[in-house]
């Protein structure tokens, strides 16, 4: 049979594109070729950033330091390891002047400021007048890592002459205020926010929350006038429940020192936060923890001792003058 020529034209162009497509296959190396291996592109790796809470850091040490705090010695037992040759790092935190009338033997003398600038490998006791300043110091010292113990009742417990021991509790300035015994349960409130600092290192915010403290009363008769004015303030007992029930500051909520963070959402941020105890001891120690985490608490000056004679209240805790020896100071 006879071909027609257009189908000689498509034969013939067939057979040219044949021929085309296998220089092209061996050129990129035909089906027999190596495959080439891309790498995927990779996938952008997210970081996420997490931002400290100066708060949760600072709370997280409170609860550390409320597991093992700082004690209080007594005096007869600074005095017998001082005679005994094993004597803590012994440092007066009251006035230049009042220290060179007389301290106890070995004391150095720094203000409230300086305490980080103390040993971390000794034994710490510090003294103050009557016990409170230097419980809030202790407290300071405990957080930052300080193996630290507060002199009871302070100078006042160790020397007999008032120009030594300068100031210290007396019955002739106890109050006599109205306590109740009915429980007050209080409010609920958001925790405060810390701003000291712009490190997110935790030691670098410890520091610079303590640097933010320093002791801070109020009298009882102070404390009984914003009671009648009706002033915005949180009053908090730290004593025990049983205690508490006892007798009372009137609108004073409950809270043991050692339940003192499961407690924070009790206390006003925004209001100042009054603390008692027994003797101003332990409500000095709250102060201290409750300032560090950003409220506005002061210690109760000698603490249910000032506010009411009555011992079935103050539990007969109160400071008594006629216990005291009456050691050796230096000068």
């Amino acid at each position: 049979m006879r071909t027609k020529p257009w189908m000689k034209v498509v034969a013939t162009t067939s057979l040219a594109l044949l021929l085309l497509s296998m220089l092209l296959l061996n050129a990129c190396g035909g089906a027999e070729a190596e495959e080439v291996k891309t790498t995927p592109e990779e996938k952008p790796v997210t970081t996420t950033v997490v931002e400290v809470s100066e708060f949760e850091v600072v709370k997280d040490a409170v609860a550390a330091y409320l597991t093992d705090r700082a004690g209080n010695m007594a005096a007869s037992d600074l005095f017998m390891a001082i005679a005994e040759d094993d004597a803590p790092y012994i440092v007066s935190l009251r006035s230049a002047a009042d220290y060179a009338k007389g301290h106890i033997p070995g004391a150095v003398n720094i203000a409230f400021g300086g305490l980080a600038t103390l040993p971390e490998d000794e034994e710490i006791l510090v003294y103050c007048y009557t016990g409170q300043s230097a419980s809030f110091g202790a407290v300071l010292l405990g957080v930052l890592g300080y193996d630290v113990q507060n002199l009871l009742h302070g100078m006042s417990s160790w020397s007999t002459d008032p120009d030594v021991f300068v100031s210290r509790f007396s019955t002739t300035a106890q109050g006599d205020f109205q306590v109740e015994t009915t429980a007050n349960q209080g409010s609920t409130y958001d925790f405060p926010e810390l701003n000291n600092t712009t490190s997110d290192d935790e030691d670098t915010i410890l520091e610079a929350a303590v640097a933010t403290v320093s002791p801070k009363y109020i009298t009882a008769s102070d404390l009984n006038i914003r009671i009648a004015d009706d002033e915005d303030m949180t009053i908090v007992s730290v004593r025990s429940a049983e205690h508490y029930a006892a007798g009372h500051v009137p609108g004073a909520i409950n809270i043991g020192l050692g339940s003192l963070v499961d407690g924070l959402n009790k206390l006003d941020p925004d209001s100042p936060v009054y603390v008692y105890c027994y003797t101003g001891h332990s409500a000095a120690q709250a102060a201290s923890l409750l300032n560090l985490l950003g409220y506005d608490a002061y210690s109760l000056k000698f603490g249910m001792c000032s506010w009411t004679p009555d011992t079935a209240v103050n539990m007969g805790k109160c400071f008594n003058a006629s216990g005291v020896q009456g050691y050796d100071t230096e000068k």
